[in-house]
């Protein structure tokens, strides 16, 4: 892999004896900045308020000065001057928390080109769909690869890979406890990722504890993941020393949470919007913000283009009422106190120099975006320049292996009798949030097969494709919105087996062949036809195109899907859930229909009346 052409990033701060001493001068105007910002309205996060027509001295990577000095004194002869008169306000860079870059379909590089864009400075990536994938290397495959970027990028440790020790699908890698402890010396990394496995942590799991432990005793945080969970589940839970959780979807749940002491990531992504519920906790119940933040937890290309990423959030937040100082709050020193960053989330002397020059403060629409003192982006043109590429190695593009070529057959879901009628566990898919619900459904049976039901109803199978072990689980999923066709994607959390989702058998299995020709990514078929698809040949996960190509091509695959029937805006997303066997109530894996809180795979056939 190499590290010929990465950046000269600097990650944490430098508290070397001539660091501290040339900062220390800096302040002082004693050694010359490279860059000072004149002019500024500045968002004081720290105060939460306005400090109006302030100067900003850059020594280096860091911040100097901020207020109302003779710029004189600090200019040298290659001092730059930004004068931003003309820009209604300057924020803190905009900080992510919590967010899987896989989700984007882009690679790590076209991801941070298109988040600085966007005014986002750092984030902190949890790369546990790569990991499910490709384990350990591919964890290093993004690591080496954000040193190519001048995005400040932080990596939590995947704690569930695979998401549960139940057995319950099978898995393509797994990240033990002794990966964790050697991966948490990698400068990158910033906690243990989120911690899916609830019944793991609350049974006192062992290896579980020690991911945990390893992660405290480095003083790294531990991202949490814990959706509706009970009280008597999620006290346990975050006495474990879970510090956050980003699956609140209600008001109660969020609540509970920050009263046991919890960080809330209120998460606005591109298919699990739950800002809009959450928001009134601020708006109508105004409850102290200071263990609140955003996060876009999976936002896909196309939304990061048109829309945005944290700014995007932060629009969508002040429209809903909350104040902006607030929100910028949110968006940048309490992310920056939940990563335990204290380099970042403020414009302060001796912090880093990553800063955001607004046009419009409450549209939050980005001039200027500078990172370790480097303007990177210039009137919202993207100016960083990478010496070289990174490119990933072979094996990250051989991700499939499924063994054979499936048949209608192989997708059929048999009843134990002949002909009459099944009561059926279906699972009810929700539109615009992760959880799904139990729906019990009558479906025929003719010649020992079940059919589907009329109305919006579709077949839904998950293959295994890691190690061609056959696995298929079959079920019935509502709600999705497809009235014909079929579409079969590699994008299957977490373990990212196939999942195909259709009206007719033949048309599943021709997507989930045409999937395993393309190496990985999506694909839709219409009346025996793909009509759409996209390429991920990177771990079946991510495109290796520019942002650009990857938009068009995804733009492309959403009119097919819409031909289809599924109007949505993020149906890939949704279908991309229905095999995860960690958010209730209930999921399709390789090995079968799970009732997530019961833990278990189960027979979806509730109840049989045979023909008379």
């Amino acid at each position: 892999m190499g590290s010929e052409g990465a950046t000269t990033k600097t990650l944490r701060k430098d508290y070397s004896p001539q660091t501290l001493r040339n900062i220390v001068l800096a302040a002082q105007g004693k050694v010359k900045a490279d860059l000072i910002i004149t002019n500024a309205d500045l968002v004081d996060v720290v105060v939460g308020d306005i400090r109006e027509k302030v100067n900003i001295a850059i020594w280096n990577n860091y911040v100097v000065r901020v207020g109302y000095f003779d710029v004189d004194k600090y200019r040298g002869p290659n001092t730059i001057i930004m004068d931003v008169k003309d820009a209604e306000m300057v924020t803190p860079g905009f900080i992510e928390p919590h967010v899987h870059i896989e989700s984007s379909l882009l690679t790590v590089q076209e991801f941070s080109r298109a988040a600085l864009i966007h005014g986002t400075t750092t984030v902190a990536a949890d790369p546990h769909e790569i990991a499910n994938v490709l384990g350990v290397d591919g964890i290093k495959m993004f690591i080496e690869e954000s040193r190519y970027v001048p995005l400040r990028v932080f990596f939590y440790v995947p704690s569930c890979v695979p998401p549960t020790k139940a057995g319950l699908d099978t898995v393509g890698s797994t990240i033990t406890a002794d990966d964790t402890e050697e991966l948490m010396k990698e400068e990158e990394v910033i906690g243990l990722g989120e911690v899916m496995d609830f019944l793991s942590v609350i049974n006192a799991d062992e290896e579980i504890m020690r991911k945990i432990s390893c992660a405290k005793l480095a003083g790294k945080v531990v991202d949490g993941h814990a959706p509706q969970l009970p009280e008597d589940m999620l006290v346990p839970y975050a006495a474990s020393g879970i510090e956050g959780d980003h699956e609140s979807v209600f008001i109660t749940e969020a609540l509970m949470k920050l009263r046991n002491g919890m960080h809330v990531l209120v998460r606005e992504g591109s298919a699990w919007k739950d800002l809009d519920e959450l928001s009134k906790i601020l708006t109508y119940m105004r409850i102290n913000t200071r263990y609140l933040v955003f996060a876009s937890d999976d936002i896909e290309v196309t939304d990061l283009v048109d829309e945005g990423h944290l700014d995007r959030i932060l629009r969508r937040a002040v429209s809903l009422g909350i104040d902006p100082i607030t929100a910028v709050q949110m968006a940048t020193i309490n992310a920056a106190e939940y990563l335990k960053l204290p380099e970042i989330g403020a414009v302060t002397p001796g912090r880093f120099a990553d800063i955001v020059v607004l046009k419009n403060f409450r549209q939050f629409e980005i001039r200027d975006v500078i990172v370790n003192g480097k303007v990177v982006v210039h009137n919202g043109k993207y100016m960083a320049t990478s010496p070289k590429r990174y490119r990933f190695p072979e094996k990250a593009y051989k991700t499939m292996n499924i063994g054979r070529r499936i048949q209608a057959e192989d997708l059929m879901i048999k009843a134990p009798i002949s002909g009459g009628k099944v009561k059926f566990l279906a699972i009810r898919a929700v539109p615009g949030k992760a959880i799904t619900k139990k729906e019990i459904i009558e479906a025929n049976v003719n010649e020992g097969i079940i059919e589907l039901p009329t109305g919006d109803t579709a077949y839904i199978a998950t293959i295994e494709r890691h190690h061609a072990t056959g696995n298929i689980g079959k079920g019935i999923v509502v709600g999705l919105g497809l009235k014909k066709g079929a579409l079969a994607q590699t994008i299957a959390h977490d373990v990212h087996n196939v999942v195909v989702v259709g009206k007719t058998l033949d048309e599943m299995a021709k997507a989930v062949n045409e999937l395993v020709k393309m190496g990985g990514g999506m694909v839709a078929v219409l009346n025996g036809a793909v009509i759409g698809s996209v390429r991920l040949p990177i771990a079946g996960l991510m495109s290796d195109k520019p942002f650009e190509e990857v938009y068009e091509e995804l733009e492309a695959y959403r009119k097919a899907l819409m031909a289809m029937g599924m109007n949505y805006h993020e149906c890939f997303m949704t279908i991309a859930l229905l095999p995860l066997p960690v958010i209730p109530e209930v999921r399709v894996t390789d090995k079968g229909v799970v009732d997530v809180l019961a833990g278990k795979i189960i027979d979806p056939i509730l109840e049989v009346k045979a023909e008379e």
